[in-house]
């Protein structure tokens, strides 16, 4: 076997990683297995032996944005002990990432917004997603005295996935500074004076 074949990610990782990006930029329905496949150079074959279907393929990839979410959502806080700060630090994070190159918005909201049937996996994946991290919201803004936790979670939330869906229409440069004014406003009166 050559060092070049070795080194070649296995085909259902080419396909996964071509799929995420296909997907991310033109859409879930626009974008076939025959283009998948002919991105990742793999077969048919191979994508539908790691992957039983469409639906199978874009739920492992929303599971790994998820998770990948998770992470980022820690490492964003990470270098903050109180939980006000952690609030504060995380909307920051979230309008840095507003201005990334290419970046077209929360690939999640992306992939709901066509599949808007409540029942579909799909739709089911992303909305039990959101509503983890709204909960995590809510439990930091518990633990920073928050007046109504559960209404500060659900603000945040509102806001931040606002921001990635405006993206369109107002530039990454004005969503990421309205999300900084709004949510600066909305910690400012809903958390005790720090």
């Amino acid at each position: 076997m050559s060092s070049a074949n070795a080194d070649r990610p296995k085909a259902a990782q080419r396909i996964q990683s071509a799929a995420k990006d296909l997907f991310h930029r033109q859409g879930i329905r626009a974008t076939g297995v025959e283009e998948v496949c002919r991105v990742a150079e793999a077969t048919k074959m191979s994508l539908y032996r790691s992957y039983p279907s469409k639906d199978a393929l874009v739920a492992a990839i929303l599971e790994e944005d998820a998770a990948a979410y998770e992470v980022w959502f820690a490492e964003a806080t990470a270098g903050v002990s109180d939980p006000a700060g952690k609030l504060h630090a995380l909307t920051e994070a979230v309008a840095r990432k507003l201005g990334a190159p290419e970046y077209r918005g929360c690939p999640l909201l992306l992939a709901q917004s066509e599949f808007p049937d409540p029942e579909h996996p799909t739709h089911q994946l992303v909305a039990a997603h959101k509503r983890r991290m709204r909960d995590g919201f809510a439990r930091l803004a518990e633990e920073a005295g928050a007046r109504d936790p559960a209404l500060l979670g659900d603000a945040l939330a509102l806001l931040i996935d606002g921001a990635w869906s405006s993206l369109p229409y107002l530039g990454a440069e004005r969503a990421a500074a309205v999300l900084r004014a709004t949510s600066g406003t909305v910690l400012r009166d809903a958390l005790p004076p720090r």
